[in-house]
């Protein structure tokens, strides 16, 4: 995942990884659910909002959109992405980014 990067394709499906990775994705959903406890949406999007984190921390990127963020980090609905990473960090994507590049 951290390598290839695949989460980075907003059409990524558990079918997808599944190919990519040349297993069945019926044993990939219970790999993903049994070790990391979650469902496929939900890994796939941690290491989106991580990748998220990164892009919005970084001072070469400060004039980047938060719309370019989300598309270079694999969101493919702003609702979506501003949702998690909220959910997830307990701020909003801009006020994230402005906090990392005081």
């Amino acid at each position: 995942m951290q390598q290839e990067k695949p989460y980075l394709n907003p059409l990524l499906t558990l079918d997808n990884l599944a190919s990519q990775l040349q297993l069945s994705p019926r044993l990939l959903s219970q790999i993903i659910n049994r070790h990391f406890e979650q469902n496929f949406f939900e890994f796939i999007n941690q290491y989106r909002i991580n990748e998220s984190q990164r892009l919005l921390s970084d001072a070469s990127l400060k004039h980047t959109t938060i719309i370019d963020i989300m598309d270079k980090s694999g969101f493919n609905s702003k609702a979506t992405f501003n949702t998690l990473f909220k959910k997830r960090l307990g701020q909003t994507p801009s006020q994230y980014r402005k906090q990392q590049l005081l």
